[in-house]
């Protein structure tokens, strides 16, 4: 890519990421987020055809190259446990416009194919840092691990604080039945066993 391009990707993407975090993700329209970084809307449309597809790069950037970049582990590094992994992620959800991105993306997923693609995308970065600790896991053993921590913060809206966290992880630990291979994914039905 030309590096005059990607340099007014990154200044854009780093407006609207303030946006974002200042005003939430309703806040990131076009008009502002050309306000905000100093271009014309026209620039913008060059690079991203709705503001929905702005968003979707600002939240895959974030995940992708934002957490190496500021020196922590990415929520996509791999995990050296469940409880490490479960820890990484309770701190990703509490970085500023985690949430307000991950829940705009979530709300137009359903009618765009790029807001469902990059959320499809996080959950397998995820998944696949996860599988590092436990072995393969299926989609159902992953969202068994990582659902009461999503449904806590994106829906209860609750705090994900370390006593949640500790009966979590107890509930996923071998005493519990569900030791990491358990988490592997079934036979298909009527295999030979």
């Amino acid at each position: 890519m030309d590096p005059r391009i990607d340099r007014t990707r990154r200044h854009v993407l780093a407006a609207a990421r303030r946006i974002l975090l200042e005003r939430g993700a309703d806040a990131v329209t076009f008009s502002a987020v050309a306000r905000e970084a100093h271009v014309t809307r026209n620039t913008l449309y060059r690079h991203w055809a709705t503001p929905e597809q702005l968003l979707v790069d600002l939240t895959l950037r974030y995940y992708l190259e934002d957490q190496q970049e500021h020196g922590g582990a990415g929520p996509h590094e791999p995990a050296t446990s469940v409880g490490d992994f479960l820890h990484a992620v309770r701190d990703n959800l509490r970085a500023p416009g985690t949430i307000e991105a991950l829940t705009a993306l979530a709300a137009q997923a359903e009618r765009s194919p790029g807001s469902e693609q990059a959320l499809r995308q996080v959950a397998e970065l995820r998944q696949k840092a996860l599988s590092t600790a436990t072995g393969p896991l299926s989609d159902a053993a992953f969202a068994r691990i990582v659902g009461p921590l999503f449904y806590q913060a994106l829906i209860a809206r609750r705090p994900v604080d370390d006593a949640f966290l500790a009966e979590l992880i107890a509930a996923t630990s071998p005493a519990a039945g569900t030791a990491a291979g358990s988490f592997a994914s079934p036979d298909p039905p009527g295999a030979d066993t």
